[in-house]
């Protein structure tokens, strides 16, 4: 008698699984930030806007922390 469908099924075995290929890539350097007037002015504004504070102060406030990331 034939198998019906359904029990057909369950008894096939699971396909095995095909090992992924991991492309490994080397780390470039990375090229230097460049300072521009525009985000100094951009973070000082901003400083600006949560403190307050001297124009001059924000100014050099702004410059001390992008140079630092």
């Amino acid at each position: 008698m034939p198998r019906k469908a359904t029990e057909a099924a369950a008894t096939k075995k699971p396909a095995a699984k095909k090992a992924t290929a991991v492309r490994r890539t080397t780390k470039k350097a990375s090229e230097p930030i460049v300072l521009t007037w525009e985000h100094v002015a951009t973070r000082a504004y901003y400083i600006h806007l949560e403190e307050g504070g001297d124009a001059n102060e924000n100014w050099l406030r702004a410059e001390r922390e992008l140079v630092a990331v």
